[in-house]
């Protein structure tokens, strides 16, 4: 059966570990190479546009929002792990994680990387939806 390795991409049969980086990471499917439909989910999207234009921000709970008064609008994995989730009041979600980076929303900057995002799926498919 076919495998891919999720951290270096190697292919191989299937086996429990990779022999190009030693990793778990193993995916395995009869079909892995031939499937025709993806997903491709950019989670925590607008935390991840900040940590690449703000190399600062690298390792810090970063969370999108602003004033006390209002929501998280999206907060990175390092605060997600503390309990901030999105939709949460500003007040709660410092409370748990106060050490967090408070970063107002950029929306220029996220639509300018996700039309870039799109704009590599088209070089592969025409057939994307949004």
């Amino acid at each position: 059966m076919a495998a891919l390795c999720r951290d270096c991409l190697t292919q191989m049969p299937e086996r429990a570990r990779c022999p190009a980086c030693g990793s778990p990471r193993v995916l395995a499917h009869p079909e892995l190479f031939d499937l025709s439909i993806a997903h491709m989910d950019c989670d925590a999207f607008y935390a991840s546009v900040e940590k690449r234009d703000n190399p600062e921000l690298e390792g810090k709970p970063v969370i999108i929002g602003g004033g006390r008064r209002g929501v998280v609008s999206t907060a990175c994995y390092v605060a997600r792990i503390r309990g901030v989730r999105s939709a949460m009041p500003m007040f709660k979600a410092l409370k748990l994680c106060p050490e967090a980076v408070i970063v107002k929303p950029r929306m220029e900057a996220y639509v300018e990387a996700s039309r870039a995002i799109r704009a590599m799926m088209e070089k592969l498919t025409p057939a994307i939806q949004p």
